[in-house]
């Protein structure tokens, strides 16, 4: 008797485990959902696609161009990314990055030289050493707060090998001068401007 109730029970354990094993699972998606391509955001940039920035030409007319450079840069666990192309023969220097939330900047002004903002290599390297938000630099009768320095890494477009370079950041409102260094150059001086992520809409080619 109690042979035959074991392997009744037994049985029943069987059939449940069967039941249990043949209920069906929700579906996974075959395919990822495509890019929502009327609202693409500056994020989602590659090369080819039209970039149009509102108002910010020179006389706040819109600036427009074609991605035709995609670069990437590290430091310190961070990344951020330039997009570039032509607009009316000059070239557009446009970079984004995202910590607690998504900042874009449009290089105003390039080809500035340390002796012309006044800045010595002695400077910045004091600078770097202290790391003082009470740094400072006078220039175009504006004051530039030291922002930031650190060692960095250029990939251009998106490669694996990079190009490492120092790099200094002051800010000053919505203006940001950067100055930066790779071996064997001179320094590269030049002035963005922080733009809202609402002004630059991305089309697909």
């Amino acid at each position: 008797m109690t042979e035959v109730l074991i392997l009744i029970l037994l049985g029943l354990a069987g059939y449940l485990l069967y039941k249990a094993l043949r209920k069906k699972k929700p579906k996974a998606e075959a395919f990822p959902k495509p890019t929502d391509l009327a609202n693409l955001t500056v994020k989602d940039a590659a090369r080819g696609d039209n970039v149009i920035l509102s108002g910010a030409g020179q006389s706040y007319e819109d600036l427009s161009f074609t991605v035709d450079r995609l670069n990437r840069y590290e430091s310190n666990g961070e990344q951020w990314f330039e997009l570039s192309g032509l607009s009316a023969g000059k070239r557009v220097f446009l970079e984004w990055s995202e910590d607690d939330e998504l900042e874009i900047t449009i290089q105003r002004q390039g080809g500035l030289t340390l002796e012309a903002i006044g800045v010595s290599e002695e400077d910045l390297v004091q600078m770097d050493e202290e790391r003082s938000r009470s740094r400072f630099i006078e220039y175009q009768d504006k004051r530039w707060v030291y922002r930031e320095s650190a060692e960095a890494g250029y990939f251009k477009d998106d490669g694996p090998e990079g190009e490492g370079f120092y790099y200094w950041k002051f800010d000053c409102d919505d203006l940001q001068l950067f100055i930066e260094k790779y071996e064997g150059d001179p320094f590269e001086v030049g002035i963005s401007e922080r733009i809202d992520s609402g002004r630059v809409r991305i089309f697909r080619a």
